[in-house]
């Protein structure tokens, strides 16, 4: 993996380690203060206006940075391509945002204030421009700047969070700073484009291919944000909350591995453009294992330490949380597989086809597993589309890229780190009845429980690549391969 790879990585992860450290701070406060309710709520208007971001940004974020990374150093071609690329999405983005104002005073007038301040962030993504940067491979300034302003809007959690009744606070401490975000990457914009006028003919000229991009990005949604509000509308606002404080636990430590998927994108793209197959092949494979050997220790994990883990973070009368993150813990693996084949080796191939085919094929399978499931098992239901959704994805895809990916060799890749996984939850189950015994408090079996497995993974895992002498190991760790 090339340095470059490895150091815009280590910034990217940086700042999803945060993405998983605040909401471990204010969740169990917000489960406490507004409830599930309050949080169904909050979901429920977060996914609608979710919806409005995603057609303002189109496919925008692949796409962007994909077209961005296919200039390589030729700035006049980058300054070419951004203004006429963002020129596009900045009509699109206009009459977007007017039609959510539409809809907040319309058909959202009964949750009208969250409706008006969830609007910050549906503005804020017309005008973000940080897939300019990530084309660039720079991803320190975002990093940056996600860091200072995702602990303002913690802080502001706390400050002003009290009730259920505050929900409204909450919903802007997550739309504030990404409205401010947006604006703070354009003092950056000089150092990589120059001004350049754009034409109509080159703004339409990008929008086909971009709208290519934006059908996946909508199928993603039924499936990550129309189910929410399929629970909501035929199980009630405590299901949805249920479901989304499980959901949330089982995807945040999942943002760091996938945080790679957005920097191997572009290194990825100019690889494949200047036809270095081989490389392009190797560099999956690498990304491949590392994502598995994470992915394999935070789903057994998560299985092992749920039933501790709800009652110490959410408290009381949030139980239906355990089978939820069991089951939700599963697509942990499936996400890390589809984001190594779909984003870092369909999207930089233009095979943008057989991509949006695979999402659509979760799509599909998301929504018809719901309407059955929820009305029989509520939340339950949603969790098991979900799973039944992200392994339709990722056996297309593997369909797709079969001739030319060694799949059967990622597939050995992962089945040691799975066994690994399935003897850490084993041990930690092991612990937890001896600690029981002990009549220890909740939180320290917790901290131990959560020590003993990590530790336990990492050596045996250590000692694993030593013995076998692991090649994919040893070319990205090769200080400790020697």
């Amino acid at each position: 993996m090339p340095n470059s790879i490895k150091k815009n990585f280590a910034f990217n992860s940086a700042y999803q380690i945060l993405n998983v450290i605040v909401p471990l701070i204010t969740t169990p406060y917000l489960s406490r203060t507004i409830g599930a309710s309050g949080n169904g709520v909050f979901t429920y208007t977060q996914s609608i206006a979710n919806y409005f971001v995603l057609f303002a940004q189109l496919g925008i974020t692949n796409y962007g940075v994909r077209e961005i990374a296919s200039c390589g150093d030729n700035r006049k071609a980058r300054s070419e391509t951004f203004w006429n690329l963002f020129s596009m999405n900045l009509v699109v983005g206009i009459a977007v945002t007017a039609l959510y104002f539409l809809y907040a005073f319309a058909i959202g007038s009964n949750q009208l204030l969250i409706s008006l301040i969830w609007s910050l962030w549906v503005i804020g993504s017309v005008v973000d421009v940080t897939w300019l940067l990530n084309g660039c491979q720079e991803f320190k300034v975002p990093m940056v700047r996600n860091f200072c302003t995702r602990l303002a809007g913690m802080f502001f959690i706390f400050a002003f969070v009290h009730t259920e009744g505050d929900t409204w606070a909450y919903v802007f401490a997550i739309s504030a700073p990404y409205f401010i975000n947006a604006l703070l990457v354009w003092p950056f914009v000089k150092r990589y484009v120059d001004p350049v006028h754009p034409t109509w003919a080159k703004m339409l000229m990008h929008l086909k291919p971009n709208f290519m991009l934006f059908i996946p990005v909508i199928a993603t949604s039924l499936y990550t944000l129309l189910d929410k509000v399929m629970l909501g509308g035929m199980a009630g606002m405590e299901q949805t909350g249920m479901y989304d404080y499980a959901e949330k636990i089982s995807k945040m430590p999942l943002a760091i591995i996938t945080a790679l998927g957005a920097v191997v994108l572009p290194k990825m793209t100019e690889v494949i453009a200047s036809g270095r197959q081989r490389e392009a092949v190797n560099l999956v494979r690498e990304t491949m294992w590392f994502m598995q050997a994470c992915a394999m220790a935070l789903t057994f994990g998560i299985i092992a330490v749920a039933p501790e883990f709800v009652p110490v973070f959410f408290g009381v009368g949030y139980e239906e949380c355990v089978p939820l993150m069991k089951v939700l813990s599963l697509i942990i693996p499936l996400i890390c597989a589809s984001n190594v084949i779909g984003v870092q080796y369909l999207v930089p191939s233009h095979r943008d086809r057989g991509f949006t085919v695979s999402v659509l094929t979760g799509a599909a399978v998301n929504i018809m597993i719901n309407l059955f499931a929820i009305p029989a098992a509520g939340a339950m239901g949603t969790a098991f589309a979900t799973v039944a959704a992200e392994a339709s994805v990722l056996l297309v895809q593997a369909q797709l890229v079969r001739a030319e990916l060694p799949l059967l060799e990622h597939l050995r890749d992962a089945l040691p780190f799975t066994l690994i996984g399935l003897c850490m939850l084993a041990l930690i189950r092991a612990v937890h009845f001896i600690l029981a015994l002990a009549a220890l408090s909740p939180i320290v079996i917790l901290v131990i429980e959560v020590a003993v497995g990590g530790l336990s993974y990492l050596a045996v895992s250590f000692v694993y690549c030593r013995v076998t002498r692991n090649s994919q190991f040893a070319r990205l760790f090769p200080k400790l391969a020697k």
